[in-house]
Formats: C-alpha cells, sequence, structure tokens
C-alpha cells in the first residue's frame, strides 16, 4: 500500500509498506496546486 503525505515544510513524503520511500521538498505554491488538484480530482470522482 502506498501513502502520500504533505508534511510541514511543505515536504512531499511517499510512504510504501509503512516506511518512508521517498521525500520532495515543495515551494508553498506547488503545495497549494497539489492540494487543488487533488481536490478537482476527487470532486470529478464523485
Amino acid at each position: 500500500m502506498m501513502l502520500i503525505t504533505i508534511r510541514p515544510g511543505p515536504v512531499l513524503h511517499i510512504w510504501r509498506d509503512g516506511e518512508a520511500f521517498a521525500e520532495v521538498p515543495l515551494t508553498h505554491g506547488a503545495a497549494l496546486a497539489l492540494l487543488a488538484d487533488l481536490a478537482t480530482a476527487i470532486r470529478g470522482a464523485g
């Protein structure tokens, strides 16, 4: 199973089977754009 989190920094963390797999530093603008894209995708899936 994979899980993606955005933590303070902001830093995108990717987890695979409970273990940290990757960390990607983001600008604040990139973090907000990612969240907006996710919200749009979720809204369209319903």
